[in-house]
């Protein structure tokens, strides 16, 4: 059974919201490395954040947007070439 990650996202106005989500839920996010690629490659570009699920589609104007967590395994990653001036290994102290 795989762990669900987790979609923590920061609003301007201070609130918060975080969301749960199967990668191998049948139709969700793919296990290919150049699908989810394409994926992050979009996120970057698109003004909205998109959610579907339990009958809804959310969209999330960006701007609205403080800030957005995403779980991951190492894993998920590897292979996946991240935007040039990503910081890796970092940790949060404070």
């Amino acid at each position: 059974m795989a762990k669900d990650r987790l979609l923590t996202i920061e609003f301007i106005d201070g609130t918060t919201r975080t969301y749960a989500f199967s990668v191998y839920a049948p139709g969700a996010q793919s296990q290919n490395k150049a699908v989810r690629q394409m994926k992050l490659e979009s996120f970057f570009k698109d003004r909205f954040l998109v959610l579907h699920g339990e009958g809804k589609l959310l969209v999330f104007p960006l701007e609205n947007i403080k800030s957005v967590q995403l779980s991951s395994d190492d894993l998920d990653l590897e292979g996946i070439r991240m935007p040039t001036h990503t910081i890796t290994g970092a940790r949060r102290i404070t």
